[in-house]
């Protein structure tokens, strides 16, 4: 008997703003994962008009990628699961949804925020780059 790979990965969140949202969302070929790499990795320059149609372009694409989830309005009422739906939410949620498709599917992780402790500064960071005094004649 062989190993049969599930066509879905289940997204869930446990704690946070986020706490009990599941979705449900398709795996990707490694070609259309690096065609929606732009928009998980923030390689599409937004601040001209093109470059906004394509990252909504490409969230539209994205959103096909979805199956279900549990998502529901201020009154209580199931959104659907809709490409359209996927591009009208907050930009915050988006990007959550975003960054746990990428981990599930390849291990990508969402970038560290800037309080990361990194430890002790490196000695080398502490070396004076200014250029020496040209030294004397004996």
């Amino acid at each position: 008997m062989g190993y049969t790979r599930a066509r879905t990965v289940k997204l869930t969140w446990a704690d946070g703003e986020f706490e009990g949202l599941e979705i449900r969302a398709r795996r990707s070929s490694v070609e259309t994962f690096f065609q929606l790499a732009p928009i998980i990795d923030g390689g599409i320059d937004t601040s001209t008009p093109e470059g906004r149609a394509e990252f909504l372009e490409l969230l539209r694409e994205f959103g096909k990628y979805l199956v279900s989830w549990n998502l529901h309005d201020e009154d209580d009422r199931p959104v659907p699961c809709t490409p359209d739906e996927f591009v009208a939410l907050d930009p915050r949620f988006v990007r959550e949804v975003l960054d746990q498709w990428a981990e599930a599917l390849v291990g990508v992780s969402a970038p560290l925020d800037g309080s990361s402790p990194g430890g002790d500064p490196s000695l080398e960071a502490s070396l004076p780059m200014e250029a020496l005094s040209p030294s004397l004649a004996s």
